[in-house]
């Protein structure tokens, strides 16, 4: 998979400026304060890791973002552009893309109408639908064949189709909900070259992560959420896994303790 590749089927990312920046982010359900005052600026042109334990407020700040959830109050700007995004597809259509641990796409559809689920005219022509998607999946060297029904299709190959969909409408700001919890090793190496393709056409990447390790080897930014509340936003470089552990728990206790003794990854975040 090349860059050029990737450029030739979509339209330049601007670098200008924080492709996302959150202003006071606040999101209560009953008398839980999930977002408390968070205000965070994801950079264009780079990876953001998202870390905090389970219920720190990390999925509650992306869904918001991303139109799936809505705010009690507080503010985000795509492009310097204040939004209010109301549901998933009014956030991708405005440029913000999520990509979640449960497949949004419609399981008895096949991937090229995924592909293009939203943008259907009235007249559209099925076998060139099919081309388009044939098209678009190797320009980015994924082996996922269009006209598979998605329920027949394991959990990278949707994530594959998913980024695909994204970079279709030509988003600036990626979100990926723990990306590589069920990819093989060669398909996280995939998956990050691909990342990397996007964050130098000038795209920002936020992704939600319990691997330490990981963040601290791709991210270029870590923002750590503890109870709702931002703790800090921090350069990668330089950090240590004992000093994110300390940020996400508030005392001091070694990465490999709570590598062992952590929260369950399958508990809200």
């Amino acid at each position: 998979m090349s860059a050029v590749a990737i450029a030739e089927t979509t339209a330049p990312v601007t670098r200008r400026g924080p492709s996302l920046e959150t202003v006071g982010m606040s999101k209560t359900f009953g008398s839980l304060k999930a977002l408390d005052n968070v205000s965070i600026k994801v950079p264009a042109g780079t990876f953001h890791a998202l870390l905090g334990e389970n219920g720190a407020g990390k999925s509650t700040l992306c869904k918001a973002i991303a139109g799936a959830i809505t705010l009690t109050s507080g503010d985000y700007l795509i492009k310097g552009e204040r939004v209010n995004f109301r549901t998933p597809e009014e956030a991708l259509r405005g440029g913000v893309a999520m990509v979640y641990q449960e497949s949004s796409l419609v399981p008895s559809m096949t991937v090229a109408q995924n592909l293009e689920l939203g943008q259907e005219k009235w007249f559209t022509v099925y076998s060139k639908i099919n081309i388009a998607a044939t098209q678009a999946l190797q320009s980015m060297n994924f082996n996922v064949d269009p006209l598979a029904l998605v329920e027949t299709l394991g959990a990278a190959k949707r994530q594959m189709v998913e980024i695909v969909r994204a970079v279709r409408h030509n988003a600036e700001v990626f979100i990926f909900d723990e990306p590589t919890a069920t990819l093989t090793p060669e398909e996280t190496q995939h998956l990050f070259h691909l990342l990397n393709v996007l964050k130098e056409r000038g795209a920002g990447i936020i992704f939600i992560s319990h691997a330490l390790e990981e963040a601290l080897d791709i991210a270029d930014r870590i923002t750590v959420l503890r109870d709702g509340k931002l703790v800090a936003t921090t350069p990668a470089k330089g950090m240590s896994r004992d000093a994110l552990v300390r940020m996400m728990i508030g005392r001091d206790v070694t990465a490999s303790h709570y590598a062992t003794h952590g929260a369950d990854s399958d508990a809200p975040a």
